[in-house]
């Protein structure tokens, strides 16, 4: 079958297709997927929430699934066999699959990386990463499960490119923070000093110098000393399993948009983290969008649908309906 015989079977929008084709070339994997009566166990390393583990064992692929959504999967695990060993910085892109009725389609990116999970375990055992960070890497997984139920009312994975780069080495979790190795430069909504900027910038904050980058999982308040100890395990850890001395981290978040002082309290968790971050001096990028995802796990910017029950969600609304605008802002810190 071809990929826009396959593209209109599933339901896939033709902007599918190119993806088609292009995992429609990589080498055969021999995918055996666990049974259907193993599929609690294959599932249970990304720790899903019980509504979503119960949903995914039953949706499991067998004989009765269409060959196209069978090899939907296959293709998928290809992709991540195919990268697994790729630079951890080479982005890579996966569609969304969300938006499609059939719940064997939307969740068949969940069933690929259930499948790979040996391939991610080995790769962190080559290098000696921890067992626990393993674990708490893969659990991510349960998170975008939950949160896409939450935004979307239905199973699935809205986040798909997000999770692959975990596959790729790209991500691991350390405590109440996540840490993406990249290099120090402009790259989608990260910013970084520019010509004319980096002239008197101390040798490892220049472009190109090596960087971790922190993404901040929801998982609760951001609590001051659990951000603490996982700065103090970041630069240690990757000294020890990678070889690599990173000096600077960088997070790039609506958290760090300095218009939150006019709302917070200065005690706050938020603000204490911002204290930590020197900002590039610039406008960001618009995070309006991103404020309604993290804070009330909702699909887009509308006011008149979000709860208003904590002073965080009074305020991102407040500002809103006064005309402002929340930004997403990078900023630095070096690394103890």
């Amino acid at each position: 079958m071809d990929a826009e015989t396959i593209a209109m079977r599933l339901g896939l929008g033709a902007d599918v297709t190119p993806w088609l084709k292009e995992i429609a070339e990589l080498p055969d994997t021999g995918l055996r997927l666990p049974a259907p009566q193993d599929a609690a166990e294959a599932l249970q390393p990304f720790a899903p929430l019980p509504q979503d583990a119960a949903e995914l064992a039953a949706l499991w692929p067998d004989d009765s699934w269409p060959r196209e959504a069978l090899w939907l999967v296959e293709r998928m695990y290809a992709r991540i066999v195919a990268d697994v060993d790729n630079d951890p910085w080479m982005w890579r892109d996966w569609p969304r699959l969300d938006h499609v009725d059939d719940a064997r389609v939307r969740c068949a990116p969940v069933f690929a990386f259930a499948a790979a999970v040996p391939l991610l375990r080995a790769r962190h055992a080559r290098h000696g990463v921890p067992a626990e960070v393993t674990a708490a890497t893969l659990a991510d997984m349960g998170r975008h499960l939950a949160q896409t139920r939450t935004m979307l009312g239905r199973c699935g994975l809205e986040t798909s490119t997000w999770m692959a780069l975990h596959y790729r080495g790209g991500l691991y979790e350390l405590g109440r923070l996540q840490y993406e190795p990249g290099r120090l430069g402009p790259i989608g909504a990260v910013t970084w000093y520019g010509p004319g900027q980096d002239e008197d910038l101390a040798p490892e904050l220049r472009p190109g110098q090596p960087t971790l980058r922190l993404h901040i999982p929801q998982d609760g308040p951001l609590d001051p000393a659990a951000v603490q100890d996982s700065l103090r395990r970041a630069r240690p850890f990757f000294a020890e399993h990678f070889d690599t001395d990173v000096a600077v981290a960088t997070c790039t978040s609506w958290l760090l948009d300095p218009t939150l002082a006019r709302y917070l309290p200065a005690d706050s968790n938020i603000l204490a983290f911002q204290r930590l971050f020197t900002l590039i001096d610039d406008d960001g990028a618009d995070g309006d969008g991103d404020v309604f995802r993290f804070v009330f796990r909702h699909p887009r910017v509308d006011l008149d649908a979000v709860p208003q029950r904590t002073r965080l969600e009074r305020a991102v609304v407040a500002h809103l309906r006064g005309g402002g605008h929340w930004r997403v802002r990078t900023g630095w810190l070096r690394l103890p």
